[in-house]
């Protein structure tokens, strides 16, 4: 199967239609809307970032004004027949020599399930709740690449002895959201004229599986890991970043006598049932600016250093919107820069005037080393004007943090004095409060923690709505708003939350004072000062 030439791309009509696979050369070239269509929200992340990496490489715009004819027209059929002759044998899945993503002759001494390119399937928290069974029992062509490009690119390291993606171990991707797949595509395909500045142009380059990374000896105590060349981010261009493979793997197809269809996306006949894989590593010096993730900017030492941004715990994805969007250089009031994906700061260029909403496209994983604890797929609506209001997103996201903090130290609080108070009681007093002694010991912040979940889940819609609908020429109605409803908010968390302990004597007086001089005092200063003239 090759992705430049044959039917793999799982879409379904825009309109209406069941599922089925098309080629690239028939979303790129045709008029009809497509959205993808895959069982996996972080599947479909991937594909999408495949597609937009095969475009960037292929068929990049020259400039801002070839780039808006391509949102609105296809490209043509001897143009696309032309643009891919260079590529074809490199993105062919079942290459003699250099299949796609993998290495031909890799040395295991077993097979290993296709469950281990399906990140999460077996090392979630959750992993049997939010899997069907038997989804990687086997894939598909289509499934199989994607699942190899996802896991080189997105996920966690592949096990000990494979280094994780240029991005390390589970970085954010961020996409604008199109009004169909193509167009979502171009979208985020930078042009060459935004790219002179980020990357080396390399003649001639080969991904690393058509030109691997050099095996220059053994690694570890053992002797057992492969050990590679050290690599330059400075001497990979964009071909090579983009389609970075650090692991060796090698697929094994299915047996020609068991037929069934994909266990992932069901829309055709498995192909591979398993795959080989050997230990290898490598060094690399230095940082390779992905373009489809934002970065954080420190200095340590006197230099400048960059690294993704990640998911680092399960809170929601608005509460880092203004990395996402907003660009914050390294100065004497910034001790920590960002910068947005390039993608986005094309956007931002490109797209003033844009009489339309933004959406934004944020996915992910949050990890625990190999273990996925989380899978993110957000979307998040920014209102027009967001282009040149950066301040304004980076106030009302921290506006709306304020509130979270608020309640966050008012239930800290009660929960440090309650169980201060409950050391001093005996078990039959603490049975009256619902708690046994031993529960007591653990509760410490066990209250902050809920209250904290309940909050994000209650105020996720308020947030987005008023990022959606803010006028930036005129936010205080949008601040107003978050004031009043998110005050509402934090006041009944805080009443439902401590409703058990409300009778309790001793516990009174600190949940007064929790309340009054902690919770209402800081929600008061949260609120936002206007003008008589404002206000009206």
């Amino acid at each position: 199967m090759n992705l430049l030439t044959d039917n793999w791309i799982p879409v379904r009509p825009q309109d209406s239609g069941s599922p089925r696979q098309i080629s690239l050369q028939t979303l790129l070239c045709e008029k009809q809307a497509w959205e993808l269509a895959l069982p996996r929200d972080d599947m479909e992340l991937a594909a999408l970032q495949l597609l937009i990496s095969l475009v960037q490489v292929i068929f990049p715009p020259k400039d801002k004004k070839l780039w808006l004819d391509r949102l609105k027209n296809p490209l043509s059929e001897e143009e696309y027949t032309q643009s891919i002759q260079q590529y074809l044998e490199w993105f062919q899945l079942d290459h003699p020599e250099y299949p796609f993503m993998q290495i031909r002759g890799v040395e295991t001494v077993k097979d290993t399930l296709l469950d281990k390119i399906l990140p999460g399937l077996r090392s979630s928290e959750n992993g049997v709740f939010v899997n069907e069974q038997g989804l990687a029992k086997g894939l598909c062509a289509s499934c199989a690449s994607i699942a190899l490009f996802n896991q080189a690119n997105n996920a966690p390291s592949f096990c000990g002895g494979v280094k994780a993606g240029l991005r390390s171990a589970n970085p954010v991707t961020t996409f604008i959201q199109g009004e169909n797949l193509a167009q979502a595509i171009w979208l985020n395909v930078i042009t060459l004229q935004n790219f002179k500045n980020c990357f080396m142009e390399i003649k001639n380059e080969k991904p690393n599986w058509v030109e691997p990374i050099k095996f220059i000896g053994m690694v570890g105590k053992k002797k057992n890991i492969k050990g590679g060349e050290k690599i330059y981010c400075s001497s990979i261009g964009l071909l090579r970043g983009l389609f970075w493979q650090p692991a060796h793997i090698e697929l094994q197809k299915i047996d020609n006598s068991i037929v069934h269809n994909c266990s992932c996306c069901g829309m055709e006949e498995s192909k591979y049932s398993s795959l080989k894989f050997e230990k290898f590593s490598y060094e690399y010096s230095g940082f390779w600016r992905h373009p489809h993730s934002p970065c954080i900017l420190t200095v340590k030492k006197g230099e400048k250093q960059q690294k993704f941004v990640n998911f680092t715990s399960p809170i929601p994805a608005w509460t880092q919107l203004s990395r996402y969007v907003v660009k914050h250089e390294l100065d004497e009031n910034n001790k920590e820069g960002q910068e947005p994906a390039l993608v986005i700061q094309q956007a931002k260029k490109y797209m003033g005037g844009n009489k339309n909403r933004l959406g934004l496209l944020v996915g992910g994983y949050r990890n625990d080393q190999a273990k996925i604890l989380e899978r993110r797929h957000e979307i998040l609506m920014l209102n027009q004007g967001w282009e040149s209001h950066p301040k304004e997103i980076h106030d009302l996201v921290k506006h709306g943090i304020a509130y979270q903090s608020a309640l966050y130290h008012a239930v800290l609080f009660f929960s440090e004095k309650k169980k201060e108070s409950e050391k001093n009681k005996d078990k039959r007093k603490l049975k009256k409060v619902g708690l046994s002694y031993k529960e007591s010991k653990k509760t410490k912040y066990a209250l902050v923690e809920r209250a904290t979940t309940l909050f994000y889940r209650i105020s996720e819609n308020v947030i987005l709505d008023a990022l959606a609908t803010v006028d930036f020429n005129n936010p205080f109605p949008a601040f107003l708003m978050l004031d009043n409803k998110l005050t509402d908010i934090c006041r009944n968390i805080f009443e439902e939350i401590t409703s058990l302990y409300q009778q309790d004597l001793e516990l009174f007086y600190t949940l007064t004072i929790a309340r009054q001089r902690i919770l209402n005092t800081r929600l008061k200063n949260n609120r936002i000062q206007v003008s008589k003239e404002e206000a009206a």
